[in-house]
């Protein structure tokens, strides 16, 4: 297990995942070890059996995920699941997820890649959770219309509520299910919000607070951090690499 311990090795202390709390269930690292060699590596959003047949496919046996295979609780080893366990040991593929840590992660995060995807100016940790900053805010300065076009080029599916400025100045980015992000907008001056998703209640503060708040997709907004993170261990390590995609819209 000598290279693949290494390559957990080397993720566990860049992901600091010792020292950022999560759910209780969500068993950040390894959490389905190989034989220990890898020679290829891959990349999905969550664990699903769609993803594992993608690595099966292109022959990966190193897979980095943002939703692992379990959060906690005990399930009986059937249908899609035994299909899942099935084919990571007949493929002798591992399995390594990392979830709020890959949010949070200043430079591979989630959000610190949208934000430097999105050219964001004096970019800060914002939006604490689990005693974790998340997200980030940052400044910009573009018309709405035109922010809303740029966002266009990363995301296929928006939900815009438009009730901010014209102007879009200081924006906060927090990726998945973190509707309730909104409610601390506020707190860091931010005219405008890019978020996963969020629930019904979350239009009526946006509308009473006079934010601009983009729905970009809970799927499509997590898929920056494991993509950059699979990148980064296939340059350290030499190992070919590939994002699996899914054409989850939600």
């Amino acid at each position: 297990m000598e290279q693949l311990q290494a390559i957990v090795d080397y993720c566990n202390q860049r992901l600091q995942i010792a020292t950022i709390q999560d759910y209780d269930g969500a068993v950040n690292g390894l959490q389905f070890q190989n034989n220990g060699t890898v020679t290829r590596v891959a990349s999905a959003v969550d664990a699903s059996l769609e993803s594992i047949q993608q690595a099966v496919t292109i022959g990966a046996n190193l897979l980095f995920v943002h939703h692992g295979l379990f959060w906690g609780s005990h399930a009986p080893i059937i249908d899609t699941i035994y299909q899942k366990y099935r084919l990571l040991i007949e493929h002798d593929i591992a399995v390594y997820s990392c979830h709020l840590p890959l949010d949070a992660h200043p430079e591979i995060g989630n959000n610190a890649q949208l934000a430097k995807l999105l050219q964001l100016h004096n970019t800060q940790p914002a939006f604490p959770f689990i005693e974790t900053n998340v997200g980030v805010v940052g400044e910009h300065s573009m018309e709405r219309t035109a922010f809303k076009a740029q966002l266009a080029q990363h995301f296929p599916h928006i939900v815009p509520m438009e009730f901010g400025p014209e102007k879009v100045r200081t924006v906060g980015i927090s990726s998945g299910g973190s509707g309730n992000m909104i409610l601390k907008a506020r707190n860091y001056g931010i005219d405008t919000m890019i978020i996963g998703e969020c629930s019904q209640y979350h239009y009526n503060v946006a509308r009473e607070r006079g934010l601009n708040v983009y729905l970009c997709g809970h799927y499509a907004t997590e898929t920056f951090g494991v993509d950059a993170l699979g990148k980064e261990i296939a340059e350290k390590f030499h190992l070919p690499y590939s994002f699996l995609p899914s054409e989850c819209p939600l």
